[in-house]
């Protein structure tokens, strides 16, 4: 008995072509429907006067597409003693450099000190390390150079390198945090005497 053989239908190429770029579209057409991710950022709920405190201000947040030059979170966190610096209407986005730590505000005084990277932890140094100041004053009546502990755990609020400001090589630019007792001696050791800065270890 003769068994006939089963016939596989054929598919026209046409009918996969159009599947297959059907398939295409509806990837493209859930693609650019889909939300765009979002971060949360602070922003302010109500007016805030410089000089208050974080954990005092009325905050919200808002979402957006990028957080970048803004703060992120949902919370202050860590940032609740930090001060603002400038006022802030309602509806205006919180930005770090609008924000002062409050080792700034304890200390009240900002001063600037340039100084070659070979006496400062070779420019290794960021916002927020703290660091031991030694001023070594020049030799007096035969005496050698006197060398000693000027203050300790002074703050680094900013640092700025500049590159190739100096014959003997590159200097660090940075702005401490100084009370009112540290601010004239910082002044006058950076004028008299040669200053060497030691990072301390947190």
């Amino acid at each position: 008995m003769a068994i006939a053989s089963a016939r596989i239908p054929r598919i026209d190429r046409r009918t996969l072509i159009g599947v297959g770029l059907a398939a295409v579209a509806a990837l493209l057409v859930l693609l650019l429907t889909r939300p765009s991710p979002t971060v949360s950022v602070l922003v302010a709920a109500d007016d805030i006067p410089a000089g208050r405190p974080l954990d005092q201000a009325d905050l919200t947040t808002r979402s957006v597409g990028s957080s970048e030059g803004l703060v992120e979170g949902s919370s202050i966190g860590e940032l609740s003693a930090w001060t603002v610096v400038a006022p802030l209407r309602a509806g205006e986005p919180l930005l770090p450099s609008l924000l002062q730590p409050p080792q700034v505000t304890e200390a009240g005084n900002l001063i600037a000190v340039a100084i070659e990277e070979s006496h400062a932890v070779l420019g290794r140094l960021g916002p927020g390390d703290r660091i031991d100041i030694y001023v070594t004053w020049p030799s007096r009546g035969g005496e050698p150079p006197l060398t000693e502990l000027l203050a300790a755990g002074v703050y680094v609020a900013d640092v700025q390198a500049d590159t190739g400001s100096s014959i003997s090589g590159s200097m660090v630019n940075l702005v401490l945090a100084v009370d009112d007792e540290l601010a004239p001696r910082m002044a006058r050791a950076s004028r008299s005497g040669a200053l060497d800065l030691v990072r301390v270890a947190s």
